[in-house]
């Protein structure tokens, strides 16, 4: 193989779909798995992507030796957040000093821990509404196509604006945020909110607002958040809780990632999300009740710290 313009790291839901995207927009893409059995099938394979009502099957490079796309211009870490250290040193061959690394992750201290294997200078964030759930090994569902906000937490301006290039180039909708501990907060309110309370009751997003009790208790844990975020020194609107009911609404049939993976039993994100704004709270001597107690209760479905990752 040779270089790649973007490595996708992860060949989970998120991964298959923009390695796919990317294929489809004529860009040179590159996906990198940590399973050389799983790779050598996806890459035979390629991505089947269903959207519409139609299947499309998109020829992938797929590998589990980051080497084999070394140069990538842009690395995207795409993994579960507990997986990101390690998804980021497993990427080291692939980059040079002139790479990239971005990550589209839910939770927050992704950027932070990446930037502790890769200078912090190449380091991007971003988040995207863009959904899709795994089927299978390289199967995917898009469940709808969003937009992308990427931004240079260290301030490297002209990455964020190659990214963006770059990703707009393949087809995906994103734009560059100078804010973007904003966007990566406002993201992790909307997640705090929502996804604890379908893990624990197994609802679609839009039955937490038919529950009058869980309504409320939505909007009380978007607030807690929000307050956590404002204390942090990070600008959050007011009224979270409008925009985290709006959300349910306009997702109302789809089953959170959270609530996908307890149904299969794997790992949740919990630590990252809900236990992330709780641990930050604690070290600004703040209480956040909801966010801890949350975090207690999914962790006691058994697919916490100990989970099978």
């Amino acid at each position: 193989m040779s270089g790649v313009e973007v490595l996708i790291v992860g060949p989970g839901a998120m991964g298959c779909l923009h390695a796919a995207l990317l294929a489809e927009g004529g860009v040179r893409v590159g996906l990198l798995d940590h399973r050389a059995d799983r790779a050598a099938r996806i890459a035979e394979q390629g991505i089947i992507v269903e959207r519409d009502g139609a299947q499309t099957t998109v020829p992938v490079a797929c590998s589990a030796d980051a080497a084999d796309f070394h140069p990538a211009t842009l690395a995207i870490i795409v993994v579960k957040a507990y997986d990101t250290d390690v998804a980021a040193r497993h990427a080291l061959p692939a980059l040079d000093e002139s790479s990239g690394v971005l990550t589209l992750q839910n939770g927050l201290g992704n950027y932070e821990r990446i930037a502790q294997v890769v200078p912090e200078a190449c380091v991007l964030a971003g988040t995207t509404t863009t959904g899709a759930t795994l089927l299978g090994e390289g199967h995917v569902r898009e469940a709808g196509r969003g937009v992308a906000q990427i931004g240079s937490p260290s301030g490297a301006e002209h990455r964020a604006r190659d990214a963006v290039a770059l990703l707009a180039r393949g087809g995906i909708d994103c734009e560059r945020t100078p804010a973007i501990d904003e966007a990566l907060w406002a993201k992790a309110i909307v997640n705090a909110a929502i996804n604890p309370l379908t893990a624990l009751t197994g609802l679609r997003n839009g039955m937490l607002v038919e529950v009058p009790e869980l309504l409320e208790l939505l909007g009380a844990v978007a607030e807690e958040a929000a307050d956590v975020a404002r204390n942090c020194g990070v600008f959050v609107r007011e009224d979270m809780a409008g925009p985290v009911e709006a959300i349910c609404r306009q997702t109302a049939q789809n089953r959170s990632s959270m609530l996908q993976d307890v149904s299969a039993g794997r790992r949740t994100e919990i630590d990252f999300i809900n236990g992330e704004i709780a641990r930050r709270a604690e070290q600004r001597g703040l209480p956040a009740p909801l966010c801890r107690a949350l975090t207690a209760l999914v962790r006691g479905l058994g697919v916490g710290e100990e989970g099978d990752t």
